[in-house]
């Protein structure tokens, strides 16, 4: 498949001259009509499929009531989420994000902050997988351990 960029876009990904009008479950409809099964899940952030009727309910009600609040007020959907979310887990609290850039972020930080706080800061080393991607931000691109990351940005 023929590779494709544009001028305004950054060239992050090796972009294919392939271009998707609609999805349905696990397949996407690309603008010439040819359906493919999804393997890349919206590069790994979107899990939930493509035009699920419950899903597409759920958000036109959400849309007309309220799309996002920030965290500095009370929302009890969330609230009711992360007490479910501590009943069914280990965890006594949770930490809603965006991405898992931002997920691996807290977690770096949280785990810094245990360290610190029981006497230990000398342990803030974590352990990845090496040559993956983790995310964009400077520590998950620290964290990936690609060598030619880690030299552009200085970080090795």
């Amino acid at each position: 498949m023929e590779s494709t960029s544009t001028q305004s876009l950054y060239n992050n990904y090796a972009r294919r001259n392939l271009c998707f009008k609609q999805g349905n479950g696990a397949w996407l409809i690309s603008d010439k009509g040819e359906r493919y099964l999804d393997f890349t899940s919206g590069v790994a952030v979107n899990v939930l499929g493509y035009a699920h009727p419950k899903l597409i309910d759920a958000l036109k009600i959400e849309a007309e009531k309220l799309w996002h609040i920030s965290n500095l007020f009370q929302s009890p959907e969330q609230e009711t989420l992360a007490t479910r979310l501590c009943a069914n887990s280990f965890a006594d609290k949770v930490f809603f994000c965006n991405s898992g850039a931002e997920a691996l972020e807290c977690a770096f930080k949280t785990a810094r902050h245990y360290h610190y706080a029981n006497g230990q800061p000398e342990r803030f080393e974590i352990i990845t997988f090496e040559d993956a991607f983790h995310g964009r931000t400077l520590a998950t691109l620290a964290a990936s351990g690609q060598k030619n990351i880690l030299k552009v940005l200085a970080l090795k």
